[in-house]
């Protein structure tokens, strides 16, 4: 960017500006940053910094004395006209030497005034955009050309550029010219990159494209454009990625690769473009969480839920990445509400559907469906009536839904199923009129007409209820004589023929139920009758003290007859007495064995119960107790042994083995006595070295376990025989 050109650098263009400086009459001081370079006769008096017009412009005489350095003569002013004589009769100047003396002084002070204005008063600053430049001084060009330069935008610099540029190649300033072209070239491309650097890729390469070719600058201008157009693709590249990340719902994956823009090398792209992505990435993590709650609700499937998740996906706003995936769950969920419509018509519920419909909003755009479907439900609501008149009306109704309209297919499905439904109707009719003198020849008849309407068609359900109907009135008509015969026979005590004769009524047909439940009645009591006696001697014969033989007799009577359970109490009951009287001494020998200290014969005794046994269970918890005192009394024998050598460390070894006696042993309360008797006589070991060797004495007395009553006297011995040696 030029500067001041009053630089040691540039001793010409201060020697040509110092050469042409002079004093205006009037005006504005320049800027002390620049010389002062006056204009040629032609120029304006107010500068193109933006200076309000001077109102006194110079006299031709004095811009000519500015500018021209060889018009330095005076301009000689008119001569007065000659006095008049006749006036000068009639005035007469005064005398006295004061009045002249006053006037004098008067005259002289004026005159210097005048002339402190004219020096003080700075010549006017040209006004470069009024310059007629084909005569324009090459100052006056350097002048100007400065000014626009500070502008600093790229408008302005091409213009300092253009104003200088178009002096001769030999002129005296060229030199220095050159230098500020090359400056101002650099300054533009300097603005290229500022502008690239706030985002304007366009700008920056036209200011780029405007460096004149005879300056250095211009040889970096298509790398330059090449690296900006480089830097922005890959900018719009990420952005690009992240924008299909979020669009897919990747919120982690977007904001990995926005990341990417912070050292891309635009300012424009790392701070503007890269808080913007932030600031999407923010929202679509919003409207995400959105569409999964709406996902969630409409997965619940009530009309509550889904009219709840259409209002979450309704507040996505159209610049949200997800607002076609929001707008195509809209659909979703309203085809949802639509098939909800259609459970409502299936159940008959008429009013339902229709409310469910009304509710299913604009966006869905099922508009033509939801009118379709009215349609339909209005006629389906007709056709429940059932009759030939209502099936009719439904047709006429449905046959409003024409060949271009959505539902036109159902429609005409419904058409074609209410038509077959009409001919069911006409033949149901006429099968019931049939069934009604109930004959089981009319009933024949009536099925058969019934079985003309094909399976499949709308009313074969219904026909079906009614050939079962009747099958089940002739079944009974021809089975009734059978069950009425066994209840005769069984009223005069003669069950198997009773059995016999409602056995004759077959599986399936209509009576076989009522039969069959007759006929267990008759073969329990039938089988009480046969059994009782058996159970009677079973029980008179384990009154008497004869179990084996009473289970025998029960045993007779075999598994399924009416009193086999009754019989297996009984005899379960006599087996446990019989048990417990074979196995009782056993038990009792046993436990005598024990209380004599024969732990292990007692064990051997009592095993002779077996599993299974009346007494098996009480005999395991003798023998698990037994097996515990055993290991105690084993545990206190070993320690026993131990301490029997006498030495601290097998007495030590004593007090671990009876330690391992369980708590609930009986022998624990013995094994717990010996534990703080074999302490105290480590102790007295210990003691008794302590005289000739305190240091043994230590080391037997430290093996004393903590939890015995001889720990803390031993500690207490050990601390004063340390203190001991130390004093030795």
């Amino acid at each position: 960017m030029a500067g001041d050109y009053r630089t040691p650098d540039r001793p010409n263009r201060d020697r040509i500006q110092s050469n042409s400086r002079k004093v205006p009459p009037s005006g504005r001081p320049s800027s002390p940053a620049r010389p002062a370079i006056t204009p040629g006769p032609n120029s304006s008096t107010s500068s193109e910094q933006g200076h309000h017009p001077i109102n006194n412009p110079p006299s031709q005489s004095v811009v000519a004395s500015q500018f021209n350095p060889s018009s330095d003569q005076a301009v000689v002013p008119p001569s007065p006209p000659a006095p008049n004589p006749r006036r000068l009769g009639r005035f007469r100047l005064p005398r006295s030497w004061q009045f002249w003396g006053i006037t004098l002084m008067v005259a002289f002070s004026g005159l210097g005034i005048l002339s402190a204005t004219a020096l003080l008063r700075l010549p006017s600053l040209p006004n470069c955009p009024a310059i007629f430049w084909p005569t324009a001084s090459a100052s006056l060009r350097i002048y100007c050309a400065q000014l626009a330069a500070e502008k600093r935008t790229v408008k302005d610099l091409l213009r300092a550029i253009s104003l200088v540029n178009a002096l001769p190649k030999d002129h005296p300033l060229r030199p220095e010219i050159d230098r500020n072209i090359e400056d101002w070239a650099k300054e533009i491309l300097e603005l290229g990159e500022e502008a690239f650097q706030d985002g304007d890729l366009d700008k920056a390469i036209e200011a780029a494209k405007k460096i004149p070719e005879n300056t250095s600058a211009h040889a970096l201008v298509e790398d330059t454009i090449i690296h900006w157009e480089s830097v922005w693709k890959k900018a719009e590249d990420i952005y690009r990625q992240a924008e299909e990340a979020l669009k897919n719902q990747e919120l982690r994956q977007a904001f990995r690769i926005a990341t990417q823009l912070l050292g891309i090398g635009n300012q424009y792209w790392e701070n503007t473009k890269y808080r913007e992505l932030n600031n999407l990435i923010v929202e679509t993590r919003q409207d995400s969480s959105k569409i999964d709650k709406a996902k969630s609700l409409a997965d619940q499937g009530s009309l509550t839920n889904l009219l709840e998740a259409i209002k979450l996906v309704e507040s996505i706003q159209p610049k949200s990445y997800l607002y076609t995936k929001a707008q195509d769950l809209i659909a979703q969920f309203g085809r949802d509400m639509l098939n909800l419509a259609e459970a409502a018509l299936d159940r008959r519920d008429y009013n339902e559907a229709l409310k469910i419909t009304r509710q299913i909003p604009d966006k869905a755009n099922l508009q033509e469906e939801i009118r379709d479907f009215d349609v339909i439900a209005e006629a389906q609501s007709q056709a429940w009536g059932g009759t030939i008149a209502d099936l009719e009306a439904a047709i006429i109704n449905v046959q409003r839904i024409k060949r271009d309209r959505p539902l036109y297919g159902r429609a005409q499905q419904l058409v074609s199923t209410w038509q077959l439904e009409i001919q069911d109707v006409n033949v149901l009719e006429r099968a019931k009129q049939m069934a009604q003198p109930g004959t089981v020849g009319d009933l024949s008849a009536a099925i058969a007409e019934a079985q003309r309407i094909p399976f499949g068609n709308p009313r074969r359900e219904e026909a079906e209820k009614e050939i079962n109907q009747w099958q089940a009135q002739i079944e009974t008509s021809e089975d009734q004589p059978y069950l009425n015969r066994a209840t005769q026979f069984a009223s005069t005590g003669d069950l198997q023929a009773a059995i016999n004769e409602a056995s004759r009524i077959r599986p399936g047909r209509s009576l076989y139920d009522q039969a069959s439940r007759r006929i267990d009645e008759w073969t329990a009591e039938m089988q009480r009758l046969q059994d009782q006696p058996l159970l009677d001697r079973a029980r008179q014969l384990a009154s008497g003290g004869d179990l084996e033989a009473a289970i025998d007799v029960a045993r007779q009577i075999g598994y399924g007859r009416n009193l086999y359970n009754e019989a297996q109490t009984e005899v379960n009951n006599w087996s446990a007495q019989l048990q417990q009287l074979q196995d009782q001494p056993y038990l009792d020998q046993a436990r005598q064995l024990a209380s004599q200290g024969n732990i292990g014969e007692a064990i051997a005794v009592a095993e002779r119960i077996s599993s299974g046994r009346a007494l098996y269970d009480e005999a395991q918890t003798e023998i698990q107790q037994w097996r515990s005192q055993f290991q105690g009394q084993d545990y206190l024998r070993q320690a026993y042994n131990a301490a029997n050598i006498g030495s601290p460390a097998m007495l030590v070894a004593a007090i671990e083995i009876a330690s391992q006696v369980p708590e609930n042993n009986p022998a624990r309360s013995e094994a717990d006595r010996m534990i703080q008797q074999w302490s105290f006589q480590i102790l007295q070991i210990a003691q008794s070295q302590a005289g000739a060797n305190p240091r043994e004495a230590i080391a037997i007395a430290e093996q004393i376990p903590e939890n015995t009553a001889a720990y803390a006297e031993a500690q207490r011995n050990i601390q004063a025989w340390r203190q001991f040696q130390g004093r030795r």
